[in-house]
């Protein structure tokens, strides 16, 4: 299955209002807030690849934060790049996808499971309590988040594929969210299938 091809990033931007999903308000924790003097309280991660970058979070505890994705490369094997905000990606390339099943919108970055086919994982150095992301996949999908002891505290799942032009009763770009008082990590899985995953938000 051909999922990957090169493109030109000059030039390139991402509308984040676009992405914002509309089943935030079903939350208790909102991912985007707003104060009282109505400023979003969204905080945008954006990646740093020097060396020993110091963590940020003492001063975005409070916050939802959203991953720019947008300004990662493509074709780039995600890591330590959010180091500085407590984040560690396992297993994860960002990507553009070629392929019209996964497509999302022309010129996108988002993150695929490799090089291990259907599964990302991410590790919060500082425990959070909601992620959210959307997900598009070649078969069943399930979002599980653990506490710092390594136990299940909730999961989500989406119970079938939702490719593009597949006829699946489940949309493309379809939210998995899990909430907990101590997630120290998530992992997306689908079962040896192809998974992207973008729009990805954690807060506290």
């Amino acid at each position: 299955m051909q999922l990957l091809r090169k493109r030109d990033r000059e030039g390139f931007m991402v509308d984040t209002k676009s992405l914002h999903s509309d089943r935030v308000a079903e939350f208790e924790t909102p991912y985007r807030s707003v104060d009282l003097n109505g400023k979003d309280d969204t905080v945008v991660a954006t990646p740093d690849r020097s060396v020993g970058a110091e963590s940020r979070m003492t001063a975005v505890e409070h916050h939802c934060v959203r991953i720019a994705l947008q300004e990662l490369k493509c074709f780039e094997v995600v890591e330590h790049q959010f180091r500085h905000w407590g984040l560690t990606f396992t297993n994860t390339v960002a990507i553009q996808p070629s392929n019209p099943a996964f497509l999302t919108a022309p010129g996108m970055t988002i993150l695929m499971g490799a090089p291990k086919s259907g599964q990302i994982e991410v590790s919060f150095k500082y425990p959070v309590r909601f992620v959210s992301g959307l997900v598009t996949s070649s078969r069943r999908t399930v979002l599980s988040a653990c506490d710092s002891d390594g136990a299940q505290v909730a999961q989500d799942e989406m119970p079938a594929p939702n490719l593009v032009g597949s006829n699946s009763p489940i949309d493309p770009s379809t939210e998995l969210r899990v909430k907990a008082p101590d997630i120290s990590k998530i992992t997306f899985y689908a079962f040896d299938g192809q998974l992207v995953v973008h729009d990805l938000i954690f807060g506290f």
